[in-house]
């Protein structure tokens, strides 16, 4: 019998599995801070975050179909694009004073939620929609970048933290025809989250919005201007068609909500893009390729962002010149100096990116004559 010859012998090759590493990161979840189950329950829940995929999943933990956790649950379900996940953590009560119910800090639950991460948004139960649970969340959530939203019904806003970046209000009063505002109307903030988180960040806008689940308002020319005027959106009727305000879907510092939301996702993937080079590769030398490399990962988040429609493409003028939507410059190995090389950080990698924007109102002027 013939040995079979191998072509080890001759010709040896031995591959490595390279996985490049990913981030717990999402843009699309959100998360439920809502009081403790009313019911009973197969499984516990205690002080854990869980996670759900729908609102029917919270019976398991002891939520009947009148607690918090399961309208707020029913409401994002119902939009469209609906959440793939919804991550759920019970703010632990503590003794309170004259046998009212206190609870631990909105910061010891989200730091606790935080811990266990894969979500961005944060929706409040109605319970803790107060000025003090809402002023700690909002500054909470501004220092560790996630996107808070909340809905009020009174006539003014319940906070004076205006000036912040990552949270947005919603007025969900004046609600016609019921002598009491529906529980469902304090989370259209969290409809608007819901739906929204359905799409690409940078795809979207959160203006002009159709939401399911929740009730319209009939405002007054008053309150529309009041809410306006301080970066507060509101669902209403507009040509028979149920929809968030033409200027809503600002955060409360004047911002787009949609811009906050893109430029969290292009922080985070392009620093996963050159955390992964830098891993993947054996070594990236300090050389004119070497950080051309780097420039290329930077190119492909930002090619990446303008394919979605965060980032506006090349457009050109009435010339013909060349308007490009984003420029990236970086150093030329010979200008950096031996002790920035001996460092091994490599510094002065720069993008100016324009943003797409979005219509989201129109001025038209015409004229009829007669033929």
């Amino acid at each position: 019998m013939a040995i079979k010859n191998n072509l080890d012998e001759i010709v040896n090759v031995d591959i490595e599995i390279s996985t490049p590493a990913s981030t717990d990161e999402s843009f699309s979840n959100i998360l439920f801070v809502v009081e403790a189950p009313d019911g009973e329950a197969t499984e516990e829940i205690g002080s854990s975050v869980i996670a759900i995929s729908q609102a029917a999943d919270l019976n398991d933990y002891g939520f009947s179909s009148k607690h918090q956790a399961y309208i707020m649950a029913t409401v994002a379900y119902s939009q469209s694009p609906e959440p793939d996940t919804i991550y759920v953590v019970v703010r632990q009560e503590e003794d309170g004073e004259d046998s009212e119910t206190a609870y631990e800090s909105m910061t010891t639950v989200l730091n606790r939620a935080l811990e266990a991460g894969g979500w961005y948004g944060i929706a409040l139960s109605k319970t803790f929609l107060n000025a003090a649970d809402l002023e700690e969340a909002i500054k909470w959530t501004e220092a560790n970048n996630k996107l808070f939203g909340f809905s009020f019904t009174d006539s003014e806003l319940p906070v004076t933290t205006t000036n912040y970046f990552r949270s947005f209000a919603v007025y969900g009063g004046d609600v016609p025809d019921v002598e009491v505002i529906p529980d469902e109307n304090y989370y259209i903030s969290l409809a608007m989250m819901a739906k929204c988180f359905g799409y690409d960040p940078g795809s979207e806008t959160w203006a002009l919005k159709t939401l399911a689940g929740v009730y319209p308002c009939k405002l007054s020319s008053t309150m529309k201007t009041y809410c306006d005027s301080n970066n507060i959106t509101y669902f209403t009727t507009y040509a028979s068609k149920n929809i968030t305000s033409s200027m809503g879907g600002k955060v409360l510092g004047d911002e787009w909500i949609d811009t906050i939301r893109f430029r969290d996702w292009l922080k985070n993937d392009m620093q996963e893009r050159v955390f992964n080079l830098l891993v993947l590769n054996q070594k990236i030398p300090f050389t004119d390729d070497g950080i051309t490399s780097v420039e290329g990962k930077m190119e492909e988040s930002l090619k990446a962002g303008q394919d979605v429609g965060g980032i506006a493409p090349t457009e050109y003028d009435d010339d013909d010149n060349e308007i490009p939507g984003y420029t990236i410059t970086v150093p030329k190995s010979a200008d950096l100096t031996d002790t920035q090389k001996a460092s091994r950080q490599l510094t002065g990698c720069k993008f100016t990116a324009k943003l797409a924007g979005a219509i989201q109102a129109v001025d038209i002027s015409g004229n009829l004559i007669y033929a």
